[in-house]
């Protein structure tokens, strides 16, 4: 089995390359951290590091096609970025770069992988998207709103790929323990171990979930909240962002 994964350098993406060293022939670990992709290289002999910036859309769509002739199997999308929480409106750069990491990297990506796959019928596409997806938080405008395009995108590309045996999964987790949610200076709720959460993730990828969200607690609450009256949310969310 041969697997790309992305945000591979660390947190997730560097856990998810440890879970599948022994499941894969050829992980290609994508991150901009060339030199944590080497150490990874170095302790693993079925890594390929590939150091790539996945703003750079045209180098991704490059990356894409040398891949569509390496039978790739799985491709894990894990890779995004989260501006500091904020109050304030954001700056076009700041928004355009956010959904170009989080949202955009992963249709150039694709684009030339999904027909190799559809030639063979046979792979797997996992999505990882996030519980700020469902509640478009003021102080994470760039996040949430990137992650919620990420759902709808995924939902139709699991339709449109299901009559050639292409699986697709979308994964929304919550809080976990990474060198992205350490910078937060907020109480998050619900906040899962490492190890924990992707135990959760490798569940989800293994039981081909068509969409997963976790902690359930924190997923239920957040449904809950989406009943309320809009009004009623928006007093919320405004309270919580000041």
């Amino acid at each position: 089995m041969n697997i790309i994964i992305t945000g591979a350098s660390r947190g997730i993406g560097k856990e998810l390359v440890k879970r599948y060293i022994n499941k894969a022939s050829k992980i290609y670990a994508v991150a901009r951290d060339e030199e944590q992709l080497k150490k990874l290289a170095k302790t693993y002999d079925n890594v390929v590091p590939v150091a790539l910036d996945l703003a750079n859309l045209d180098e991704v769509l490059k990356f894409s096609k040398d891949m569509s002739e390496k039978n790739i199997d799985m491709v894990i999308a894990n890779a995004a970025i989260s501006l500091p929480h904020a109050p304030d409106f954001t700056p076009f750069e700041d928004f355009k770069k956010t959904f170009d990491i989080n949202f955009l990297s992963v249709h150039a990506l694709l684009n030339y992988i999904v027909p190799s796959m559809q030639k063979k019928k046979k792979g797997k596409i996992v999505l990882l998207s996030s519980l700020a997806s469902l509640v478009g938080a003021p102080s994470s405008m760039p996040y949430s709103a990137s992650k919620r395009a990420l759902n709808s995108y995924a939902q139709s590309l699991r339709n449109l790929l299901a009559k050639d045996n292409i699986k697709v999964i979308n994964i929304l987790p919550g809080f976990i323990k990474t060198d992205m949610t350490a910078k937060n200076d907020f109480y998050m709720p619900f906040l899962m171990d490492l190890e924990r959460g992707v135990d959760r993730i490798m569940y989800a990828i293994e039981r081909e979930k068509k969409e997963y969200a976790f902690p359930k607690r924190f997923y239920y609450l957040i449904k809950l909240f989406t009943l309320l009256p809009i009004d009623l949310q928006d007093k919320l969310l405004q309270k919580v962002s000041n």
